[in-house]
């Protein structure tokens, strides 16, 4: 995913070309794949997916301002899976999609478009209470054993199946332990109002 605004660094419009990344935010892994020869970014100026391989253009073709979550949806089209390198569920964007599906409008920000003109983005929210989706998303991870590092794999259409379902059942499940955090009091209650 991009950032394009740090408070110590100036505005600039965002480009599928550049290969910016908030490498403290973001990991190695993805600092990589956006730096590879090859590689295809979405058109999302906040949170770009980047991809690469056969299937890297239908997986990231789809992104736009209005769709951030379009190479999740195309993923579980093509029963993708996500991988979890050494990171928890409060990292797994996928969960943000599921929200979506669950009924939630997704929050919305603003940004520089590549031509300098200010857009509306679609944005997840706050995700630091998603590990308490562990015991329903539990029976799909498979654990496996990288040498040192532990990863967690969990088919992607499972995993939107059953996290939408919880998150219609129980909508708290998505609450952080922070005390009166407005992203996650918004979210519960359906997301922002938009025009």
């Amino acid at each position: 995913m991009f950032s394009s605004w740090r408070p110590d660094t100036p505005l600039r419009p965002y480009s599928p070309d550049l290969d910016d990344i908030d490498l403290a935010e973001m990991g190695a892994i993805p600092a990589a794949v956006v730096s590879m020869t090859g590689r295809l970014r979405g058109n999302h100026p906040l949170c770009s997916f980047s991809a690469v391989g056969p299937l890297a253009r239908p997986l990231i073709g789809a992104q736009t301002p209005a769709e951030v979550f379009a190479p999740l949806r195309v993923l579980r089209e093509l029963d993708g899976l996500v991988v979890m390198i050494g990171v928890g569920l409060s990292t797994m964007t996928l969960i943000h999609l599921a929200e979506q599906q669950a009924g939630r409008r997704l929050f919305i920000r603003w940004a520089l478009a590549s031509d300098g003109s200010v857009i509306r983005a679609e944005c997840g929210g706050c995700s630091r209470g998603f590990g308490a989706f562990e015991p329903v998303l539990d029976p799909f991870r498979r654990l496996r054993r990288v040498g040192s590092s532990s990863w967690a794999v969990y088919p992607a259409a499972d995993v939107l199946r059953v996290a939408a379902a919880a998150i219609r059942a129980n909508p708290e499940i998505t609450r952080c332990s922070v005390p009166d955090c407005e992203r996650c009091e918004d979210a519960i209650a359906g997301g922002p109002i938009v025009d």
